[in-house]
């Protein structure tokens, strides 16, 4: 996952980042409530927030106390805010990538650069997607800034500003150690182009850049993403339509692309290979 700091053109924060320390949900599996209190005492003297693993609405709170060397847990009932929180983000959990998903049926944005006049017919060049934001495009700040205003300002997202005197955040135990993101999953308007992903950074409160794809292949995001990860030659083919963005991304990273491909059909293909050191694709 990407971690970079990046110079915002325009900076929307959510909120300042809140002078109270943002709770933890603790998970329980399968517990029943007498376990969910020993969960609490285990926990240490404090405020603690237990949830039922297999449950999107069951969380709980308890104080647990220090009395004559005994820890003692009294329930109480979270905060509205929190309930909220909880149960918005436990219905994205994807069980399958062990992330909380927010799956976006189609996005339409403008990328940096164009007319913002949307055409009847949407074109690879109009339309926001996964070309713009890769590392490799000198633009992508202004792309990735054009999303994080749309995350901030949506009002999909408005239960991580439940929290209205502190700005909290409830957290999931397994967030702590960078699991579990929220990750915003922005499918674009056109299918061959893919999706784009960011996720909540929750120490910055800011949506930041995690990857992106076209119908076939992962976005490039440096020289060596032409190849396979153990640096074996890679063969890629694209629509036609989609071949001039590779070619353009190729030439971001200092990749040479040798030859044209044949006219006449629907796709096109590369292979890239690691020529004298440096990286070549050549049109087949």
């Amino acid at each position: 996952m990407k971690r970079l700091s990046w110079l915002l053109l325009a900076a929307l924060p959510y909120q300042a980042m809140a002078s109270v320390e943002d709770p933890v949900a603790q998970p329980c599996y399968m517990c029943t409530n007498a376990e969910m209190y020993a969960k609490a005492r285990s926990l240490g003297v404090g405020s603690h927030y237990v949830y039922q693993g297999s449950s999107e609405t069951n969380i709980q709170g308890f104080h647990v106390t220090n009395e004559g060397g005994e820890l003692v847990a009294t329930h109480f009932v979270p905060a509205p805010w929190i309930r909220t929180q909880y149960n918005a983000l436990m219905k994205l959990y994807d069980y399958t990538r062990g992330e909380f998903v927010d799956e976006w049926g189609t996005v339409g944005l403008q990328p940096p650069g164009s007319p913002h006049v949307m055409m009847e017919k949407p074109q690879s060049d109009s339309i926001l997607w996964g070309h713009h934001v890769s590392d490799l495009n000198p633009r992508r700040m202004e792309a990735r800034e054009t999303v994080r205003r749309m995350l901030t300002r949506s009002i999909r997202f408005d239960y991580l500003r439940a929290d209205t005197e502190h700005g909290r955040i409830l957290r999931f135990e397994s967030q702590l150690h960078g699991a579990a993101p929220l990750i915003a999953k922005l499918k674009i308007l056109t299918s061959e182009l893919g999706y784009v992903e960011f996720y909540f950074d929750y120490e910055t409160r800011q949506w930041e850049y995690l990857n992106s794809r076209d119908w076939n292949w992962v976005i490039q995001e440096k020289a060596d993403d032409f190849l396979y990860p153990d640096g074996s030659p890679r063969r890629l083919v694209y629509q036609r339509s989609l071949a001039p963005y590779f070619v353009q991304r190729a030439g971001w990273a200092g990749v040479q692309v040798i030859g044209t491909p044949p006219f006449g059909s629907s796709s096109v293909a590369y292979l890239c290979a690691r020529i004298a050191g440096k990286i070549e694709c050549r049109a087949e």
